[in-house]
């Protein structure tokens, strides 16, 4: 990649190429036409070595920036993936609500939720006109937030934001309709782009289950594995992006799963006839489930000159290591990058980088509270760290 130099770089550089064909030197103070001339044509050759820089950076998806900063990240995932990033999604509720019947809730009414809800304080609406049937009844309402930020759990209140005629101002959520996900960020789908470039199809090989796994929104990575000791069974474990999992550890929703075995079995793209978007070939059983966090918990015995500080340096950088380490995939993940084992030595080297000069007499962890000193996250296995405990 070119670099790019710095603007006096290049102001010196013309200055010099100037004396050397003139024979002369430029003064460097006082008023000077050369010196002048020299900055102007340096601003010049700076804005093309920029736009040089940005159209090499935006040459490959590891690079791009996304379209809204005016480089070509979408361009690169519509070529591979057929698609933009996965925008948020409103979830839908049931709510069970009191009044006369025959009373009518307007359409565009706005519900807002409870202060001890698990979202408070956000807008819903009700997008037509309803009539109770019965006392209670149950409207529909859709977040006007999008996203995972207006979820709303069962037995969530919500309150009308103006008095409706003979129906109860409150009513209670019931059940979840469509559940909300979370847009894609950048950098997840530069992920998932530079995997769909790197995973080639082999017509039903376990790297297919990972290239068809990434059309369902929120999903982070999957890992499909031969069920042991059985013949055409695939066991795809999935992983969920932190902001649309159920504990934010990675466990996928059942909805999540369900979209997964949706497009495992038929590709989204409804273009294309109905014949053609089969994927999963149909001699083959496919499993699709939730990864399995394993809490990790560490505990670094008799640091010296500890402080706040210093904790959260270390969390911060061991959970940042551990979070990288996932299952590693035959035929699929490069051998190279392998990095599926957390031990020891892994733990107490990430905390020298950390805070170097670190002196501590020892670090012991569990994993799903057993003591060990090495530990292979495999199949749907994922470490989670749970606790850094100093004493």
């Amino acid at each position: 990649m070119v670099t790019i130099p710095k603007l006096s770089e290049l102001r010196a550089g013309i200055q010099a190429d100037l004396e050397a064909s003139y024979g002369d030197q430029i003064p460097a103070f006082g008023k000077n036409f050369l010196r002048v001339v020299s900055t102007v044509w340096a601003g010049k050759l700076w804005v093309q070595y920029k736009v040089l820089g940005f159209l090499q950076k935006n040459s490959a998806p590891d690079t791009a920036d996304p379209e809204s900063k005016g480089g070509s990240l979408e361009r690169w995932g519509r070529i591979k993936m057929n698609r933009n990033p996965f925008t948020a999604i409103a979830g839908q509720y049931t709510v069970s609500i009191t009044g006369t019947i025959g009373a009518v809730i307007n359409a565009k009414t706005t519900f807002k939720s409870s202060d001890d809800s698990v979202s408070p304080g956000k807008m819903f609406i009700i997008d037509q006109a309803f009539t109770l049937l019965s006392s209670p009844d149950e409207i529909t309402l859709r977040a006007i937030e999008p996203g995972v930020d207006s979820r709303l759990d069962n037995g969530d209140q919500v309150t009308s934001t103006i008095p409706i005629a003979n129906v109860d101002k409150t009513g209670t959520v019931t059940g979840e309709l469509v559940e909300p996900k979370a847009a894609e960020d950048t950098e997840e789908y530069r992920l998932k782009t530079l995997e769909s470039f790197r995973t080639e199809p082999q017509g039903g090989a376990v790297s297919d289950y990972r290239i068809w796994s990434l059309d369902a929104q929120g999903v982070k990575q999957v890992y499909p594995f031969l069920a042991y000791g059985q013949e055409n069974v695939i066991d795809v474990y999935v992983e969920a992006i932190i902001a649309d999992s159920t504990d934010g550890k990675g466990t996928p929703s059942a909805s999540l799963l369900s979209d997964v075995e949706d497009v495992i079995n038929f590709d989204p793209d409804t273009i294309q006839e109905l014949n053609e978007r089969g994927r999963r070939p149909m001699n083959v059983i496919v499993n699709v489930l939730p990864v399995i966090p394993r809490n990790v918990a560490i505990v670094i015995t008799g640091y010296v000159n500890l402080t706040p500080a210093i904790q959260t340096t270390i969390a911060s950088a061991l959970t940042e290591f551990i979070n990288e380490i996932r299952p590693f995939v035959d035929g699929i993940d490069v051998l190279s990058e392998r990095n599926d084992r957390l031990d020891l030595n892994r733990i107490i080297s990430k905390i020298y980088e950390a805070v170097p000069g670190s002196v501590f007499t020892s670090v012991s962890m569990t994993v799903n509270a057993s003591p060990v000193s090495s530990y292979i996250f495999e199949n749907g296995d994922i470490p989670y760290l749970n606790s850094v405990t100093y004493v």
